[in-house]
């Protein structure tokens, strides 16, 4: 009795046993095909332009047949028929909770795949829990593939870009007699306009005040490519005394300009000639100078101003519907590269006594002449160094709606005060019709070649295999080490990269004939110019590396940080000679200025042959490259 009631619970057991574990095959095998599934269409974003049709074709073929889309490769075990499997693609829940493709958005909009399978009447093994009226169970499973930044990678070319790719911003006035700091406000990005990042304080305006002996207030401007905005930490650049606010004596404060005191300077502004601003320009340009001074009851006749730059004197006009003294329209030019114009205003009176000396029109005698102390105003040219007004191209102070005059009153408090400065070397995605970038790679001593592969020998082969060592976004925790082999002695990845000196004749020409063509020497173009629709795999598209604005401005073999990785898709270069010429050359390849240039285009990529590591979501309009990262 004992054995006959124990035999069919071990048989149930048995059974069980076996068709739990017939279940888990099943189950693993699906979750093997929803993965190669999401991954293979993952892989097609590399592809442009994007497709949701080839992505989600690409998809369905590696999770198998089914009964929602046949598929190639991997058929589920056990010789399940189609008719029980359902395979879903970016559906918000599995086909037995009733899923449809597409309902979490398509691949393309949503920069990831996720792949959902279900095995409906999944059978039983043996039966046996049939019998005791269990019905035949739904097996689910889910992968997703998403797009991320890519944060770590290899593989690079050898060129460096060095941008400003500021994360935070700042604006200071300082009393520059002091350096006692009047106000600070954060500048937050703002759009872009003519090829520049507009930032600005639009959403802090600035309260300046503008105290008793505050006659010389600066301008300063910090951006940051960390957390920081102290000049001095990691990736924080400053630029100090690009702009200037002067502050005068009022009116009604003593001393006044009645014989016998000496005049007294009040307001002074600059006005925009050619300048579209008069304050601050990157462009060569004329502007002109307003000045309000107090000469009591002198009549003007008897009197007369000049403003002083650069040693050159600008006679002053009166106007008396306006009350000021003018210079006759705007002739002093303003040049970039140029760096701080201060202007000096000084003063001349034929008549009356000054301190006690009789006025006369001897210029060379006359007692009753002067320059007014100090700077009454200032322009500044742009210098595109880290020592100058580096990437800042333009700036302007607003206050209302207006600009502002930049010369206020001591003892007062001016609200509203906007600062607007626009950043070059805007990183940005290239369409169809923009005109190919250059990047300028072997420039003297001071180019934008980098030595990212200790292994390899020179600028050649780092060009044609890429460099191998990992490297990793530097977000200025990561110091940089003074020398390479320094750099070099460090664990992977690295957060710097170490310049390159030196001249390279047709090293750019044999690296890139060989990456790209196949031989250093080619004879015929084997792999064509494909812009704007090129394929995955094309191998014109290449990865370089983004580093601070200024990287390059010292002599010397260094380190410096590595910020992003960015994208290129190159459309032509040439060579110098030697039979190193690019083939492709009148053949469908944009024209190359010199040999030490390649020209192309900034591009997304997904980078789906790195060992790199991603980390935050892809932007699908931004240059950085980006990697395949199964997150579910």
């Amino acid at each position: 009795m004992l054995v006959a009631v124990t035999i069919p619970v071990i048989v149930m057991l048995a059974s069980f046993v076996i068709d739990v574990g017939n279940w888990y095959e099943h189950k693993r095998h699906l979750q093997l095909q929803v993965d190669s599934a999401a991954l293979a269409g993952g892989g097609l974003y590399a592809a442009k332009p994007c497709s949701n049709t080839a992505i989600t074709a690409e998809a369905r073929k590696y999770a198998g047949p089914a009964a929602t889309g046949g598929g190639t490769y991997n058929p589920q075990v056990g010789s399940t028929p189609l008719a029980n499997l359902h395979v879903l693609i970016n559906s918000t829940d599995f086909y037995n909770h009733g899923g449809s493709d597409n309902s979490a958005g398509t691949p393309c909009s949503t920069g990831f795949v996720d792949v959902k399978a279900t095995e409906t009447d999944a059978p039983w093994f043996l039966k046996v829990a049939n019998l005791v009226g269990l019905g035949n169970p739904t097996i689910n499973a889910h992968a997703r593939v998403s797009l991320e930044t890519e944060t770590t990678g290899g593989g690079f070319l050898p060129i460096a870009l060095p941008v400003s790719d500021p994360k935070l911003g700042q604006v200071t006035f300082v009393n520059e007699a002091t350096n006692a700091v009047l106000a600070t406000a954060p500048l937050t990005r703002d759009g872009a306009a003519n090829g520049t990042a507009v930032w600005d304080n639009v959403n802090q305006p600035i309260t300046l005040p503008v105290g008793v002996g505050a006659s010389n207030i600066g301008v300063n401007v910090a951006l940051s490519g960390s957390n920081s905005v102290t000049c001095g930490a990691a990736l924080v650049q400053c630029y100090t005394g690009i702009n200037f606010v002067r502050g005068y004596v009022p009116q009604a404060t003593a001393p006044n300009g009645t014989q016998p005191n000496p005049p007294v300077l009040r307001d002074v502004a600059l006005t925009p000639g050619t300048c579209a601003n008069a304050y601050f320009t990157s462009s060569s340009c004329t502007i002109g100078v307003s000045a309000q001074v107090d000469i009591g009851g002198l009549a003007p006749a008897n009197a007369s101003m000049a403003a002083v730059v650069d040693g050159t004197n600008y006679n002053l006009t009166y106007n008396a519907g306006a009350g000021r003294w003018l210079t006759n329209g705007a002739p002093i030019t303003v040049a970039p590269g140029t760096g701080q114009h201060a202007v000096t205003i000084t003063w001349f009176e034929s008549s009356g006594t000054v301190n006690g000396q009789p006025c006369t029109n001897n210029k060379s005698k006359n007692p009753c002449q002067g320059t007014f102390a100090g700077t009454a105003q200032r322009t500044y040219g742009a210098i595109n160094q880290t020592n100058g007004s580096g990437p800042i191209q333009s700036m302007q102070i607003l206050q209302g709606a207006g600009v502002s005059n930049q010369s206020f009153a001591q003892g007062t408090s001016q609200t509203g005060i906007v600062v607007q400065i626009g950043v070059q070397d805007v990183l940005e995605l290239a369409k169809a019709s923009d005109p190919p970038v250059q990047l300028r790679v072997v420039v003297g001593s001071q180019n934008q070649s980098v030595d990212c592969d200790p292994g390899i020998s020179n600028l050649e082969g780092e060009l044609a295999a890429g460099c191998a060592p990992l490297y990793g976004r530097n977000d200025g925790s990561q110091s940089c080490p003074n020398s390479p082999s320094a750099l070099w002695g460090t664990a992977q990845p690295w957060f710097c990269v170490a310049t390159q000196t030196g001249g390279a004749t047709n090293q750019i020409p044999k690296g890139l004939n060989e990456r790209i063509l196949g031989a250093p020497k080619p004879s015929s173009c084997t792999s064509p110019n494909n812009w704007p629709n090129y394929p995955a795999g094309d191998p014109r598209v290449v990865q370089v590396f983004v580093t601070p604005f200024g990287s390059f401005d010292g002599q010397g073999t260094t380190t410096v940080p590595v910020t992003r990785f960015a994208a290129f898709y190159i459309t032509g270069w040439t060579g110098q000679g030697s039979g190193f010429n690019n083939p492709c050359q009148g053949n469908g390849d944009d024209p190359a200025p010199d040999a030490a240039t390649i020209v192309g285009h900034f591009i997304q990529y997904i980078d789906t042959a790195s060992n790199g590591i991603g980390g935050g979501t892809c932007d699908p309009n931004a240059v950085d490259s980006c990697i395949l990262v199964m997150t579910q």
